[in-house]
């Protein structure tokens, strides 16, 4: 079967603009897998219904597909970011208001790996101040016991 390719004249082109209000997402594609008969599916379809259509207005410079799947598989949302990276997951059995959060977490995310913070070691700069501050010989305590002279 042939390939159809679009004519160049019905691609829109686009301009960078530059400027603080023109913030471009690290998401560049978001498909949506679903099956169209589950009826552990309901919350995405309904998303796929009327939601979807506005966060598409909102995010022109994020492309939305919407995929059937096989009879079977489980719903998942599938994001592609600019750094090569993807994530998926998985909206199987949640409502259409959970959907929507998972949709947002993969458009608020910047699509870098996710680093433990659990054996995280800080170290401070050569030039860092210390946790108790700066000593310095003005602030010695006072041998009477009167506290700290300054």
């Amino acid at each position: 079967m042939p390939r159809l390719i679009p004519s160049s004249s019905s691609i829109p082109k686009t301009y960078p603009i530059p400027g603080y209000n023109h913030f471009l997402t690290p998401l560049r594609k978001l498909i949506f897998d679903y099956d169209a008969e589950s009826p552990s599916q309901h919350g995405i379809r309904s998303f796929i219904r009327k939601p979807l259509i506005n966060l598409a207005r909102e995010n022109p410079d994020v492309e939305f597909v919407v995929r059937r799947m096989k009879r079977g598989k489980a719903a998942v949302l599938r994001g592609h970011y600019v750094n090569g990276r993807d994530k998926v997951i998985c909206v199987n059995k949640l409502e259409m208001d959970g959907v929507r959060n998972k949709v947002d977490l993969l458009l608020n995310s910047s699509g870098a790996k996710i680093k433990p913070l659990k054996n995280l070691t800080l170290e401070a700069a050569p030039a860092a101040e210390s946790a108790r501050g700066v000593w310095s010989a003005l602030h010695d305590q006072i041998k009477d016991g009167q506290g700290y002279r300054i």
